[in-house]
Protein backbone atom coordinates (compact mmCIF):
# COMPACT_ATOMS: atom_id res chain seq x y z
CA UNK A 1 0.00 0.00 0.00
CA UNK A 2 1.33 3.42 -0.91
CA UNK A 3 1.66 5.95 1.88
CA UNK A 4 0.14 9.40 1.56
CA UNK A 5 1.30 12.78 2.78
CA UNK A 6 -0.80 15.41 4.48
CA UNK A 7 0.25 19.04 4.05
CA UNK A 8 -1.17 22.01 5.96
CA UNK A 9 -0.37 25.37 4.43
CA UNK A 10 -0.18 28.96 5.54
CA UNK A 11 -0.41 31.73 2.93
CA UNK A 12 2.41 31.01 0.53
CA UNK A 13 3.07 29.16 -2.67
CA UNK A 14 4.11 25.54 -2.56
CA UNK A 15 5.49 23.77 -5.59
CA UNK A 16 4.67 20.08 -5.24
CA UNK A 17 6.31 17.93 -7.88
CA UNK A 18 6.99 14.47 -6.52
CA UNK A 19 8.26 11.56 -8.54
CA UNK A 20 4.77 10.94 -9.88
CA UNK A 21 4.55 14.35 -11.55
CA UNK A 22 6.29 15.49 -14.71
CA UNK A 23 4.46 18.79 -14.24
CA UNK A 24 3.79 21.13 -11.34
CA UNK A 25 1.12 23.24 -9.69
CA UNK A 26 1.12 25.88 -6.97
CA UNK A 27 -0.74 25.74 -3.67
CA UNK A 28 -1.67 28.48 -1.24
CA UNK A 29 -4.29 29.00 1.43
CA UNK A 30 -5.87 31.47 3.86
CA UNK A 31 -5.21 34.59 1.81
CA UNK A 32 -8.00 36.55 3.55
CA UNK A 33 -6.92 39.72 5.36
CA UNK A 34 -3.87 39.90 3.10
CA UNK A 35 -2.67 43.26 4.39
CA UNK A 36 0.83 42.84 2.93
CA UNK A 37 -0.31 42.01 -0.60
CA UNK A 38 1.22 38.54 -0.70
CA UNK A 39 -1.59 36.88 -2.64
CA UNK A 40 -1.17 39.06 -5.77
CA UNK A 41 2.54 38.22 -5.66
CA UNK A 42 1.70 34.50 -5.57
CA UNK A 43 -0.63 34.89 -8.54
CA UNK A 44 2.07 36.73 -10.46
CA UNK A 45 4.76 34.17 -9.58
CA UNK A 46 2.61 31.20 -10.62
CA UNK A 47 1.58 32.99 -13.81
CA UNK A 48 5.22 33.53 -14.74
CA UNK A 49 6.29 29.97 -13.89
CA UNK A 50 5.84 26.56 -15.49
CA UNK A 51 3.21 25.67 -12.86
CA UNK A 52 0.01 24.74 -14.67
CA UNK A 53 -2.55 26.03 -12.17
CA UNK A 54 -2.92 27.40 -8.64
CA UNK A 55 -4.75 25.47 -5.96
CA UNK A 56 -6.26 27.58 -3.14
CA UNK A 57 -7.19 25.56 -0.06
CA UNK A 58 -9.81 27.94 1.29
CA UNK A 59 -10.47 31.20 3.16
CA UNK A 60 -10.05 33.35 0.08
CA UNK A 61 -12.10 36.10 1.75
CA UNK A 62 -13.04 37.02 5.32
CA UNK A 63 -16.83 36.69 5.45
CA UNK A 64 -18.06 35.75 1.98
CA UNK A 65 -19.91 38.99 1.30
CA UNK A 66 -20.72 40.28 -2.17
CA UNK A 67 -18.29 43.18 -1.77
CA UNK A 68 -15.48 40.84 -0.75
CA UNK A 69 -16.01 38.60 -3.76
CA UNK A 70 -15.99 41.63 -6.04
CA UNK A 71 -12.67 42.72 -4.50
CA UNK A 72 -11.30 39.19 -4.88
CA UNK A 73 -12.27 39.08 -8.55
CA UNK A 74 -10.47 42.37 -9.12
CA UNK A 75 -7.28 40.99 -7.55
CA UNK A 76 -7.44 37.67 -9.40
CA UNK A 77 -8.54 39.02 -12.78
CA UNK A 78 -5.01 39.35 -14.24
CA UNK A 79 -4.29 35.67 -13.45
CA UNK A 80 -4.25 33.72 -16.72
CA UNK A 81 -4.07 30.15 -15.43
CA UNK A 82 -6.79 28.00 -13.82
CA UNK A 83 -7.55 28.75 -10.17
CA UNK A 84 -8.86 25.68 -8.33
CA UNK A 85 -10.53 26.35 -5.00
CA UNK A 86 -11.68 24.75 -1.76
CA UNK A 87 -14.40 26.32 0.40
CA UNK A 88 -13.10 27.56 3.75
CA UNK A 89 -15.05 28.49 6.87
CA UNK A 90 -14.56 32.23 6.24
CA UNK A 91 -15.74 31.92 2.65
CA UNK A 92 -19.21 30.88 3.84
CA UNK A 93 -19.35 32.79 7.13
CA UNK A 94 -21.80 35.43 5.86
CA UNK A 95 -22.44 33.81 2.50
CA UNK A 96 -23.57 30.41 1.32
CA UNK A 97 -22.01 27.37 -0.26
CA UNK A 98 -24.23 27.95 -3.27
CA UNK A 99 -22.77 31.46 -3.68
CA UNK A 100 -19.24 30.09 -3.39
CA UNK A 101 -19.89 27.44 -6.02
CA UNK A 102 -21.52 30.00 -8.31
CA UNK A 103 -18.57 32.36 -7.90
CA UNK A 104 -16.23 29.77 -9.38
CA UNK A 105 -18.60 27.94 -11.73
CA UNK A 106 -18.55 24.75 -9.67
CA UNK A 107 -21.22 22.02 -9.47
CA UNK A 108 -21.02 22.21 -5.67
CA UNK A 109 -18.49 22.51 -2.87
CA UNK A 110 -17.73 18.78 -3.05
CA UNK A 111 -16.39 18.17 -6.55
CA UNK A 112 -13.55 16.56 -8.45
CA UNK A 113 -11.54 17.16 -11.57
CA UNK A 114 -8.83 15.57 -13.69
CA UNK A 115 -5.55 17.21 -14.66
CA UNK A 116 -3.18 15.21 -16.84
CA UNK A 117 -2.50 11.94 -14.96
CA UNK A 118 -3.89 13.16 -11.62
CA UNK A 119 -7.36 12.94 -10.11
CA UNK A 120 -8.26 15.68 -7.60
CA UNK A 121 -11.17 15.37 -5.14
CA UNK A 122 -12.22 18.48 -3.22
CA UNK A 123 -14.01 17.97 0.10
CA UNK A 124 -16.16 20.56 1.87
CA UNK A 125 -15.47 20.60 5.61
CA UNK A 126 -15.84 24.37 5.95
CA UNK A 127 -18.39 23.83 8.72
CA UNK A 128 -15.88 22.04 10.93
CA UNK A 129 -17.18 18.55 10.26
CA UNK A 130 -16.94 15.66 7.82
CA UNK A 131 -20.52 14.51 7.46
CA UNK A 132 -21.48 10.96 6.51
CA UNK A 133 -22.83 12.32 3.23
CA UNK A 134 -19.54 14.05 2.45
CA UNK A 135 -17.47 10.99 3.33
CA UNK A 136 -19.78 8.77 1.26
CA UNK A 137 -19.41 11.14 -1.69
CA UNK A 138 -15.61 11.02 -1.38
CA UNK A 139 -15.61 7.22 -1.13
CA UNK A 140 -17.74 6.93 -4.28
CA UNK A 141 -15.71 9.49 -6.19
CA UNK A 142 -12.39 7.83 -5.42
CA UNK A 143 -13.82 4.39 -6.18
CA UNK A 144 -14.86 5.68 -9.61
CA UNK A 145 -11.37 7.06 -10.33
CA UNK A 146 -8.84 4.49 -9.08
CA UNK A 147 -5.12 4.51 -9.70
CA UNK A 148 -4.45 2.69 -12.95
CA UNK A 149 -7.81 3.46 -14.54
CA UNK A 150 -7.84 5.81 -17.52
CA UNK A 151 -4.11 6.47 -17.00
CA UNK A 152 -4.58 7.91 -13.49
CA UNK A 153 -1.31 7.62 -11.57
CA UNK A 154 -1.76 10.23 -8.83
CA UNK A 155 -4.69 10.95 -6.49
CA UNK A 156 -4.89 14.19 -4.51
CA UNK A 157 -7.58 15.13 -1.97
CA UNK A 158 -7.98 18.69 -0.71
CA UNK A 159 -10.10 20.23 2.02
CA UNK A 160 -9.86 23.32 4.20
CA UNK A 161 -9.44 22.06 7.77
CA UNK A 162 -6.98 19.20 8.27
CA UNK A 163 -8.07 15.93 9.86
CA UNK A 164 -7.49 15.48 13.56
CA UNK A 165 -4.36 13.43 14.18
CA UNK A 166 -2.00 12.74 17.06
CA UNK A 167 -0.16 15.93 16.08
CA UNK A 168 -2.90 18.43 15.41
CA UNK A 169 -6.43 19.29 16.59
CA UNK A 170 -7.93 21.81 14.15
CA UNK A 171 -9.72 24.76 15.73
CA UNK A 172 -13.42 25.24 15.12
CA UNK A 173 -14.17 21.56 14.56
CA UNK A 174 -16.97 19.60 16.18
CA UNK A 175 -16.95 17.07 19.00
CA UNK A 176 -17.14 14.14 16.57
CA UNK A 177 -14.36 15.39 14.33
CA UNK A 178 -11.82 12.91 15.66
CA UNK A 179 -14.05 9.97 14.74
CA UNK A 180 -14.86 11.55 11.40
CA UNK A 181 -11.15 12.06 10.74
CA UNK A 182 -10.53 8.39 11.39
CA UNK A 183 -13.15 7.48 8.78
CA UNK A 184 -11.55 9.91 6.34
CA UNK A 185 -8.09 8.44 6.80
CA UNK A 186 -9.46 4.94 6.18
CA UNK A 187 -10.94 6.14 2.88
CA UNK A 188 -7.69 7.82 1.85
CA UNK A 189 -5.68 4.68 2.55
CA UNK A 190 -8.18 2.35 0.92
CA UNK A 191 -8.11 4.35 -2.31
CA UNK A 192 -4.34 4.84 -2.30
CA UNK A 193 -4.44 8.62 -2.07
CA UNK A 194 -1.01 10.16 -2.52
CA UNK A 195 -1.48 13.63 -1.04
CA UNK A 196 -3.95 15.45 1.22
CA UNK A 197 -3.82 19.25 1.01
CA UNK A 198 -5.30 21.44 3.77
CA UNK A 199 -4.82 24.84 5.37
CA UNK A 200 -6.89 26.54 8.15
CA UNK A 201 -4.27 26.27 10.92
CA UNK A 202 -2.07 29.09 9.54
CA UNK A 203 1.15 27.10 9.57
CA UNK A 204 3.16 24.84 7.32
CA UNK A 205 3.19 21.24 8.49
CA UNK A 206 3.71 17.93 6.74
CA UNK A 207 2.77 14.53 8.11
CA UNK A 208 3.42 11.19 6.42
Amino acid sequence: MRSFRASILVLGALLWAGQAFAWAFGVCGDSRDDRDGIFPQILSAVDASDMEFLFHTGDLVTNGTKAEWEAFRAIASPFRKPLRVVAGNHDVRAGTRERFAEEFGLPGTNYSFRHRDAHFAIVDNAGGSLSDNTLSWLDRDLAAHPVGADNISVIVVAMHAPPRTAWITPHGTGRDYGEQSGKLLEILKRHRVDLLLCSHEHMQFEED
